[in-house]
């Protein structure tokens, strides 16, 4: 059984891994915003990782996967890129406004003050434009137990789009056909930023930013060497066991990469393990991840001593509402747009071709 037998249509658990990657780091966050994050359970149980580092992982090895196949089904650059802005930027937009609207109930500045001031000007419109990110606003949640940052998930989309835009070079120069010359090409290009990360042209330079590179460069080696990829619970399960049992680290970190990538390709298109039923739902995902950073500051802040859980509940609720309404209202119109720029607008919905 290859994964190639099951990547054409929409029967897959795409839609619902991508919302549960959402809630695994809505849940870290948790963790963090109450002064707790050592006690994220994922992190309980290595020791050396945590519920974000495995949704974030989950949703970039899904965006190589799905992104790959995008510039293959259609390889032209002005409806590539106009797929992937709709994609991107409406919700964006949305969760820009929301931060700093919600950040405006949690400032010490009188709101006047707060919103013509050079650094909330200057956190609008660069996190509108995703190409990098500004993460405070003036006086905003600083008696939070994390002060950090507004909106802090979207430090992955700059990351995001940059590989877009390698996808789209890699197209253009042929390094994606379905040949053995080409995957063994592509291959050894992954390979080589595993082997040299500080060769990607990405920013920040960073273990987490060349991770998180190296897992869409699996996802998009995958879906072009689909047909030669097995699928098998059995082999997933072995990786796991292989990754808890191995005592001294030789390799761990590598090998959880190569777990988690192909795992999440495993869960989201293995036949035995399908959940049809909820792709009915529509895709809440990245609504839920770009939306959720500042609500969860916002319930901290009006809310203070609520336990992890707790918060992780009411957040998760609030958060899931505000999805909603963006896919139906904003997020689904946005897509069927692609099919004015030569995409194939609203028939490829529900695949999520464009993660967070």
């Amino acid at each position: 059984m290859r994964l190639g037998d099951f990547t054409h249509g929409r029967d897959n658990n795409i839609q619902l891994l991508r919302l549960l990657a959402a809630a695994a780091v809505m849940l870290f966050h948790s963790y963090v915003f109450t002064g707790n994050m050592g006690d994220d359970p994922v992190f309980v149980a290595t020791g050396t990782t945590d519920s974000s580092v495995i949704g974030v992982g989950c949703f970039f090895v899904l965006s190589g996967f799905l992104v790959t196949r995008s510039w293959l089904t259609r390889p032209a650059l002005v409806a590539f890129a106009a797929a992937r802005a709709l994609r991107i930027y409406p919700a964006l937009f949305v969760a820009v406004a929301l931060s700093i609207g919600l950040a405006a109930t949690a400032t010490l500045l009188p709101w006047r003050a707060f919103v013509t001031s050079p650094v909330t000007i200057d956190f609008a419109w660069r996190n509108a434009l995703a190409w990098e990110v500004r993460y405070v606003l003036p006086g905003a949640f600083v008696d939070n137990p994390y002060r950090e940052a507004v909106n802090g998930s979207l430090w992955t989309l700059p990351v995001e789009l940059r590989l877009y835009v390698a996808v789209a070079i890699a197209g253009m120069a042929r390094l994606l056909a379905r040949t053995n010359r080409c995957t063994v090409l592509l291959a050894a290009l992954v390979a080589l930023f595993a082997l040299e990360p500080e060769w990607l042209p990405l920013e920040p330079q960073s273990a987490g930013v060349r991770n998180l590179a190296l897992l869409f460069g699996l996802g998009a080696l995958a879906y072009v060497a689909r047909d030669r990829v097995p699928l098998s619970l059995a082999a997933f399960a072995l990786a796991i066991a292989v990754f808890i049992v191995n005592p001294w680290g030789v390799g761990r970190g590598l090998w959880f990469t190569l777990t988690l990538a192909y795992g999440t390709l495993v869960l989201a298109y293995h036949p035995r393990i399908q959940w049809h039923a909820y792709n009915r739902a529509g895709d809440y995902s990245y609504g839920l991840y770009v939306y959720a950073f500042p609500v969860q500051q916002t319930i901290v802040a009006h809310v203070p001593g609520l336990a992890p859980i707790e918060l992780f509940g009411v957040s998760f609720a609030v958060t899931l509402a505000l999805a909603a309404i963006s896919w139906h209202a904003l997020e689904r119109p946005a897509l069927a747009l692609k099919s004015k720029f030569g995409g194939r607008g609203a028939d490829r919905l529900r695949t999520g071709e464009a993660t967070p």
